[in-house]
């Protein structure tokens, strides 16, 4: 039995939830024991969306190596592809290190199952923690929880859902404000009110909708997150040392949503704030961030 990740090639991309090979950041996955594994996973050099100025790990690609490894491990178990997942929490740590400009990120992630429920003899619910290593060396760690039902129990836990389309986005912040190149990466309104930004979501962006989906994903929730901690802390620049996200209700198109920044402490050391996504005075999900400081 291997005990280490190799990197040679993708895994398949329909067991991550992709279309695109190049959204695929897992390259192998072994196990270690009935409760540890090891996935493989590269980052690349340079990416059109992830990456961080000062050459330190991103905390997006970082949740997205996260979000691949609990499909993965699902489907591994035995999940269907028809199964839909729901992911009511992630967090993210991220270390104070560089990682080398001149060649792709190899990343060995250590993955602990700390808890595993099953319905009717298959997996309905998991834990998983994660170390992320490059090199020899720890660069970050995450849990992240996933609910996984059938198609017909999706159905019934999402309820009715109202008719409509996406805001659209001719209103939105300059890129260069919560640090992108272009304005497609851009997933903030401007804002009417002091520390708080209407989501835009655009349908077609190439990442986060790579594949199919009914509702505005988690992920694209979390960078919405990061560009408002961005825009009120005036550093396009800032990325998250530290998150908890909890998400509490699935985030559909129609629905208008504002993202509301609240900062809860700032010293020399770090700022903490906390990050709400509310339509119609409810909270959406919830973000409690440590920004990285400068260098």
């Amino acid at each position: 039995m291997r005990d280490e990740a190799l990197f040679e090639a993708s895994v398949k991309r329909e067991l991550v939830h992709k279309r695109s090979v190049s959204e695929v950041f897992l390259t192998d996955f072994v196990q270690s024991s009935s409760r540890r594994f090891i996935a493989g996973a590269q980052w690349p050099r340079w990416h059109v969306f992830y990456g961080s100025p000062d050459g330190s790990p991103d905390s997006a690609i970082m949740a997205e190596t996260l979000r691949q490894a609990v499909i993965f491990l699902s489907h591994l178990c035995g999940v269907p592809l028809t199964h839909k997942f729901l992911m009511p929490h992630m967090s993210i740590s991220v270390e104070a290190a560089i990682l080398d400009p001149l060649v792709p990120a190899q990343v060995a992630v250590e993955l602990d199952v700390k808890d595993m429920k099953l319905s009717g003899g298959q997996l309905s619910a998991l834990t998983v923690a994660a170390r992320f290593v490059v090199d020899g060396a720890p660069v970050g760690e995450g849990v992240a929880a996933a609910r996984i039902v059938n198609p017909a129990t999706y159905e019934r836990v999402r309820g009715a859902v109202p008719a409509g389309l996406p805001a659209a986005g001719e209103d939105l912040l300059a890129c260069a404000d919560v640090g992108h190149a272009t304005q497609r990466n851009v997933m903030l309104g401007q804002s009417s009110r002091p520390f708080v930004w209407p989501l835009r979501v655009d349908p077609t962006h190439p990442i986060f909708f790579d594949h199919p989906l009914d509702h505005v994903p988690g992920m694209l929730l979390v960078e919405a997150a990061r560009q408002a901690v961005r825009a009120a802390c005036s550093r396009p620049d800032a990325d998250f040392a530290l998150f908890e996200a909890e998400f509490m209700k699935l985030v559909e198109f129609s629905y208008p949503v504002d993202v509301a920044v609240t900062q809860l402490e700032s010293h020399s050391a770090h700022v903490v704030m906390r990050v709400r996504l509310l339509h119609e005075g409810e909270t959406l999900m919830s973000l409690l961030a440590r920004v990285k400081t400068p260098r």
